[in-house]
C-alpha cells in the first residue's frame, strides 16, 4: 500500500527517472537566524509511512510508486517539472510551518472531476434546508464520536460523567438547529465542554486548560493543531478521489483558497484519530513537555515529538477496524474515502448522508 511522505528537513526535491530525489538544504552559519538556529537541530530527518525512517544525508531516492501523498513540514524547494511529475502520478502535496500550521496544497488536475456532482453540491449548498441538512450530521457524527471517547475513558475511571452528560444535552438541540451559524455555536459549546474534560484523562498534570490556536501555546494545543491539519489534509486527498469539489462545505464557509469540505469531513475524524493518539502518546510518556519549545507565546514540537507523533498518526489512519455488517475489516483512511462517497450517493439523492460514529 502507498504511503504518506513527510519531509521534516530543509529540503530541495525534484524528478529524478521516476523516483523522488530529496536533497537536504544545508545553510552557511551566517545565513541562519537566532529562531532557525534554535530549530534546526529538531528537523533532519524524512519519515516515509510507519516503518521506514530515512536519516539525512545528502540525497535521497524514493520510488514515486510507493508515495500516496507528500507532507511538507521543513522548508522545501522545487520547481514547475517537480510539480508537474506529481500531477501526472496524481500526488497531492501539503504545506505546513514549524508551528504545524497548514499553508495551503497542491491539488493534482483531476480526470474524474464529475460535471453532475459540481452542479448537485452548489444546489445543496445554496439551498437553505439542504444545506443545514448535511451540516447537521457533520456536528452530530463530531459530537457522538468525542462522547465515545470520553465514555471510553470514563470506564476506566477518568470521571468525566458530567461532560459526558453536558455534551449529550447540546447534541439534543442539533436537530431543531435552524442556521448553520447555530449549530457552529453549538459545536463550539460541546468542544469547550469536550476540552475541560481532557485533564481528567490525562494520567498526570499537563498545561492544557483550553483550546488555543494560531498559534498554539502549550504542548497540548501545539498537538492539537498539528494532529488536525495532517487529519484535514488526509480528507482534502479523500476528496479528491471521490469526485467531490473541496471548495464547496457544508458547514463551514466556502472563502478564497478555503477547501471547506475537508474542514468538514475532519470534524468526524479529528476525534477518533488526533485526539486518541494524543491521549495514547501523553498518558504512556512517548511524549511530555520537555519535547516542546515554547518562545513568545508560541509552542512547536522538537524533532523526537513531531517523528513519533506522526508516525503514531499514519499508524492510526492504517489501523483496520471491524465495522459493523462488513466481513472484511477497514483502515480509517479508507472510511474517510467512504466517508466522502457517502456525501456524494446524498447529492445524487441515492441515499441520505449519515456519519461514521465509533463504537467506542
Amino acid at each position: 500500500m502507498k504511503k504518506n511522505l513527510y519531509i521534516f528537513s530543509d529540503s530541495s526535491i525534484r524528478r529524478k527517472d521516476k523516483t523522488l530525489l530529496i536533497e537536504r538544504i544545508c545553510k552557511e552559519e551566517s545565513e541562519i537566524d537566532e529562531f532557525e538556529r534554535e530549530e534546526k537541530e529538531f528537523l533532519e530527518e524524512y519519515l516515509l509511512g510507519k516503518d521506514i525512517l530515512l536519516p539525512s544525508g545528502d540525497k535521497k531516492y524514493i520510488p514515486v510508486e510507493s508515495i500516496d501523498s507528500i507532507f511538507s513540514i521543513g522548508a522545501v524547494y522545487f520547481n514547475s517539472r517537480f510539480m508537474y511529475f506529481l500531477s501526472q502520478h496524481q500526488i497531492p502535496m501539503h504545506v505546513f510551518n514549524y508551528l504545524g500550521g497548514y499553508a495551503g496544497s497542491f491539488i493534482p488536475a483531476s480526470d474524474i472531476n464529475s460535471g453532475t456532482i459540481l452542479i448537485q453540491q452548489v444546489k445543496h449548498h445554496k439551498h437553505p434546508v439542504k444545506r443545514l441538512e448535511i451540516a447537521k450530521q457533520f456536528v452530530f457524527g463530531a459530537l457522538s464520536n468525542a462522547i465515545a471517547n470520553l465514555k471510553y475513558y470514563n470506564n476506566r475511571g477518568s470521571h468525566v460523567d458530567d461532560h459526558i452528560e453536558q455534551i449529550e444535552d447540546i447534541r439534543e438541540y442539533i436537530e431543531s438547529a435552524t442556521s448553520v451559524e447555530e449549530l457552529m455555536g453549538l459545536e463550539g459549546a460541546a468542544k469547550k465542554v469536550y476540552y475541560s474534560a481532557w485533564r481528567y484523562i490525562f494520567v498526570y498534570p499537563v498545561d492544557f486548560t483550553r483550546r488555543v490556536k494560531n498559534p498554539p501555546d502549550n504542548l497540548i494545543n501545539a498537538l492539537i493543531s498539528y494532529g488536525n491539519m495532517i487529519v484535514y489534509s488526509v480528507c482534502l486527498n479523500e476528496i479528491y478521489h471521490s469526485r467531490l469539489y473541496p471548495e464547496i462545505g457544508f458547514l463551514h464557509q466556502p472563502g478564497e483558497n478555503r477547501h471547506s469540505l475537508a474542514f468538514d469531513v475532519a470534524e468526524i475524524f479529528k476525534p477518533i484519530i488526533t485526539d486518541r493518539v494524543i491521549f495514547k502518546m501523553i498518558n504512556k510518556h512517548i511524549i511530555t513537555e520537555s519535547d516542546a519549545i515554547q518562545k513568545n507565546r508560541k509552542c512547536f514540537l522538537k524533532k523526537k515529538a513531531k517523528q513519533e507523533f506522526v508516525a503514531a498518526l499514519e499508524d492510526k489512519l492504517m489501523t483496520k477496524i471491524q465495522v459493523d455488517g462488513r466481513d472484511a475489516r477497514s483502515s480509517y483512511r479508507r472510511l474517510i474515502r467512504e466517508e466522502c462517497f457517502k456525501i456524494v450517493e446524498h447529492l445524487r439523492e441515492n441515499e441520505k448522508y449519515t456519519p461514521y460514529i465509533t463504537k467506542w
